[in-house]
């Protein structure tokens, strides 16, 4: 039984959990695949009734190790295409989702495991975790994206430096390398998450799905071209209910504050 992916919903939060066979890590294969894509578009047709999205592991000790043994011994010259587009086709859409995508990894996440956080907006760690890209140990290449993402994360040669070794990084290293946003024991993570949660649920999806697109276009395009990607961002956040109504309240809440004193 492969690795099942579980799609629990909370009010306007989706989180995406990896559920694998008892004792045994999360892992990926097609089946994993097709389930993660399955769960992606419940995410996708729920619109804006869904804010924030965690990917989780059910696994107390591992996030995801990657591609499952009955998936690594059948990939051949015939059959590795499919297998690398099968898994770029998911991460793409995770990654394209509009709203905030974060990865919670608590343990080891390592090969297409650590891809897969890497699609996320944000990583947040435990203390225990430990993340590698440690496909070259097999004499593979990343095959869903982190040749990609893991450089614009950590640069170039922090990136490479991972790949040629498949070293697994320990999250407090991870944090300044720029591969995690934090690291935390678990008890902290669980507050500190919460929190950012609620923080994200309190501001604009049109701006957050606004910013995410910027982000993510800015490295391709020219000086002016973010100029007016910047634009048209603004007049679409400006044309929306929820902006002109955040606005009204701020303006709202200024005129009735009482003034300030005189600065000294």
């Amino acid at each position: 039984m492969p690795t099942e992916i579980e799609l629990r919903r909370h009010g306007s939060l989706a989180e995406l959990w990896l559920v694998p066979r008892e004792g045994r890590p999360p892992t990926l294969n097609h089946d994993t695949l097709d389930r993660l894509d399955e769960q992606i578009a419940a995410i996708e047709e729920a619109g804006s009734e869904v804010h924030t999205v965690v990917i989780r592991s059910a696994s107390p000790k591992f996030f995801c190790v990657g591609a499952d043994l009955n998936a690594l011994q059948y990939l051949n010259p015939d059959t590795i295409g499919s297998w690398i587009e099968h898994g770029h086709a998911v991460f793409d859409r995770l990654e394209r989702l509009p709203q905030p995508v974060i990865a919670r990894v608590e343990g080891y996440a390592l090969g297409g495991g650590l891809e897969l956080a890497l699609a996320a907006d944000l990583i947040l760690a435990s203390d225990a975790a430990q993340l590698g890209q440690t496909e070259a140990r097999l004499g593979f290449i990343t095959g869903w994206g982190g040749a990609w993402r893991l450089p614009r994360r950590v640069g170039a040669s922090r990136a490479k430096e991972m790949f040629f070794t498949g070293r697994m990084v320990p999250a407090a290293e991870a944090v300044t390398l720029g591969l995690v946003e934090v690291c935390l024991p678990k008890e902290a993570l669980e507050a500190y998450c919460t929190k950012a949660i609620q923080d994200i649920s309190a501001s604009s999806m049109i701006a957050m799905r606004e910013f995410k697109r910027l982000v993510s276009d800015a490295p391709t395009l020219t000086f002016e071209a973010k100029t007016n990607a910047e634009v048209l961002a603004s007049v679409e956040c400006v044309r929306s209910a929820d902006t002109q109504q955040r606005v009204r309240d701020f303006l709202d809440r200024k005129k009735g504050a009482p003034p300030k004193s005189p600065a000294s």
